[in-house]
């Protein structure tokens, strides 16, 4: 988990350039379009955004990176940059969303809820949250590690950015702005060690 921390800290430290990533990636490209970095042994990471919503947020660049820890649970990190002066200071809901991201904001469909979270877990402990507060210069970071193991046939296929925080009792947080694609199903798993005798 160090050199995905490691990874994101040099991301903010460096304007959002992740030149400590151990391979090279290629550079932001435009909405539409996919930019997926192969999953590094212990991570899988991914930039963008893969569309952009909101014209204002043209600027706004993206990444995401997962890693899958003991017991099944996923730790998942957001990074924004680039986000317009206005927002500066503000908080965002960000939301890990069913399906794949596409020119309609609708296609990324519903938050992923963990079909695994007992009966009762609050919409926090069932779901993906990556809330983000929006720090001067344009830059953001946020982490979630899941509440509950994650199934390896996971149905979470995006990261998509809101236009306001997240309520906390309905899970909304107001229009789509942007949307990164990402298959969850694709972190790369620790191998189960198991001992002899």
């Amino acid at each position: 988990m160090r050199s995905l921390l490691g990874v994101i800290a040099a991301a903010v430290a460096l304007g959002g350039t992740f030149a400590s990533a151990p391979a090279p990636a290629p550079s932001p490209t435009p909405p539409g379009s996919r930019a997926a970095v192969p999953p590094r042994d212990n991570h899988l990471l991914v930039r963008g955004p893969t569309y952009v919503y909101n014209r204002a947020y043209a600027g706004a660049r993206t990444t995401v990176a997962a890693y899958a820890g003991r017991g099944g649970r996923a730790t998942v990190v957001f990074v924004v940059t680039g986000m317009p002066r206005s927002t500066w200071g503000r908080r965002f809901g960000v939301h890990v969303h069913t399906n794949r991201c596409g020119r309609d904001p609708a296609a990324a469909g519903p938050h992923y809820a963990n079909p695994r979270a007992p009966r009762g877990a609050t919409l926090a402990e069932r779901e993906i949250w990556l809330d983000v507060r929006v720090l001067p210069g344009g830059i953001g970071v946020s982490r979630h590690t899941s509440t509950y193991p994650l199934p390896s046939d996971i149905q979470a296929n995006s990261v998509v950015l809101h236009a306001q925080p997240t309520n906390t009792v309905t899970g909304d947080a107001g229009a789509r702005v942007l949307c990164t694609t990402i298959s969850l199903a694709n972190i790369p798993r620790p191998a189960v060690s198991r001992s002899r005798g």
